[in-house]
């Protein structure tokens, strides 16, 4: 079996984007660890030791959303690189509505959900934490 598990690195809002997600998507964080938890032998800023080292929201049975934030120490080009798109395929017009809808909230629209040759619904979004959302549905098949 393989598991899918987007992780996304934030500067400093992962902890903000999760609470939105979970708004989103439901249920509840698997694990939420901040840097402050690392052994005490670990010297960090205070500035970093509230941020997340690791959270992780299940979506489906073997899909789990992880994410971490930044450090301070961490290089420049390290927190410039773009973060990640994430592909959701659904079976469900009002489903894929309500997502799209929801990660476009705050976030700007690249494109409007709409028919395409290779779907039923295909749209594209980048949230307001820049995280960018493609959608795939095909209705009725798995």
């Amino acid at each position: 079996m393989i598991e899918v598990s987007p992780f996304i690195q934030f500067d400093g809002k992962c902890e903000a984007a999760f609470t939105f997600y979970k708004s989103v998507f439901g249920g509840d964080f698997e694990f939420l660890y901040r840097y402050k938890d690392i052994p005490a032998e670990t010297p960090l800023p205070e500035s970093d030791k509230e941020k997340i080292m690791h959270i992780s929201l299940p979506l489906m049975k073997s899909i789990n959303l992880l994410g971490t934030d930044i450090l301070n120490t961490t290089t420049t080009t390290q927190k410039t690189v773009n973060r990640i798109t994430i592909g959701i395929r659904t079976n469900n017009e009002e489903e894929t509505i309500r997502l799209f809808n929801a990660l476009a909230e705050g976030g700007k629209v690249i494109q409007h959900l709409q028919k395409e040759f290779f779907a039923d619904l295909f749209g594209s979004v980048t949230d307001k934490f820049g995280i960018n959302w493609s959608f795939n549905c095909n209705i009725g098949r798995e």
